[in-house]
């Protein structure tokens, strides 16, 4: 009987090891074959997702952040954002896109402040195998990688705005613009409204512009600059929101009548709007970027091709259809 235990026992043994043996060797198979590693990373690891923004000052890029981090905790990746303190600030940025390559990132979403400048930083993500997506660049980059584009016209809807204007104020309208700094952005925005207006309503004279830089004090002090050499002003596009609710404050100082169209959709125009200061604004779709953004990135982590340009509408922001946005005032 003790014979018969004894050999039962030792059957158990022979079993328990066999089975611990075959789990250990199906690990080392699935981790060491060619990508099975990135495979498993997908299924059960964190991914970590680098968003660099020209800098925080526009609420647009809070936005687009806010879009990023839901995309992000529904697929479990962590995400990491830094930015420039300034939006003329590229060689930051650049250094901060280099520092996010050498930290291990997984992949990383963009919006270069310099098209030019950017390059280098890119092909070192290429370099490092971290796929990259940018969004609000309006033309591809000149060298370097970017696996997709998230965009959308900016001098299509430049255009929307100088249609805008002429529906609601006229044909026969002087109007000036605060510019941003020099940028694909600037070039863009002003160029579709100034060529729309010499090619569909001649009528819409564009008296002045100046740079506000993207900043409301700047965008304030630029208004009110035109203003002053220019009191018969009717109507004053700024090329972002936040040199637009600088422009609404200058008109307000100046106890002009001009009014004030901007860009971006922001929820402080928004509300600017409903409180009735801003007359309108471009919706540009910044949560919905920074879903897309991700959502590319998803795909090719998992090995899917993704479409080059995918582009976002843009619409114009009211108040016949302000309730239906994000508003938030300051």
């Amino acid at each position: 009987m003790k014979k018969i235990l004894a050999i039962i026992l030792a059957i158990g043994m022979v079993l328990s090891l066999a089975a611990c043996g075959g789990n250990s060797s199906d690990g080392g198979n699935a981790s060491g074959e060619e990508g099975g590693s990135k495979d498993t990373q997908t299924e059960s690891g964190k991914k970590t997702v680098a968003l660099v923004p020209p800098a925080m000052i526009s609420p647009y890029y809070k936005s687009v952040i806010s879009g990023a981090q839901e995309a992000c905790d529904k697929l479990g990746y962590e995400l990491k954002t830094l930015a420039p303190e300034s939006e003329s600030d590229y060689a930051s940025q650049v250094q901060i896109v280099e520092d996010m390559i050498t930290q291990k990132v997984d992949g990383i979403i963009l919006c270069a402040i310099n098209s030019d400048a950017i390059v280098a930083a890119v092909k070192k993500a290429n370099e490092a195998d971290i796929p990259v997506v940018m969004f609000n660049t309006q033309n591809e980059l000149a060298g370097g990688d970017v696996a997709c584009y998230v965009r959308y016209d900016q001098y299509e809807a430049g255009g929307k705005v100088c249609d805008f204007v002429a529906e609601q104020f006229g044909e026969e309208l002087k109007a000036a613009i605060v510019e941003g700094l020099p940028s694909d952005h600037t070039t863009e925005r002003m160029g579709g409204f100034v060529d729309k207006a010499k090619e569909e309503h001649p009528g819409i004279e564009v008296v002045a512009s100046q740079a506000g830089d993207w900043e409301r004090e700047k965008g304030m002090n630029a208004a009110a600059n035109m203003l002053q050499a220019n009191p018969d002003i009717d109507v004053i596009f700024a090329l972002c929101d936040e040199m637009g609710l600088g422009a609404v404050q200058a008109v307000k100082e100046a106890g002009s009548d001009a009014k004030v169209v901007s860009f971006d959709g922001n929820p402080n125009a928004v509300a600017s709007i409903q409180a009735g200061d801003l007359v309108s604004t471009v919706s540009i779709g910044g949560p919905g970027t920074g879903n897309m953004c991700v959502e590319a990135l998803e795909k090719l982590f998992k090995g899917e091709s993704v479409e080059k340009i995918v582009n976002v509408d843009t619409e114009i922001i009211w108040e016949e259809n302000a309730d239906q946005f994000p508003s938030e005032a300051d």
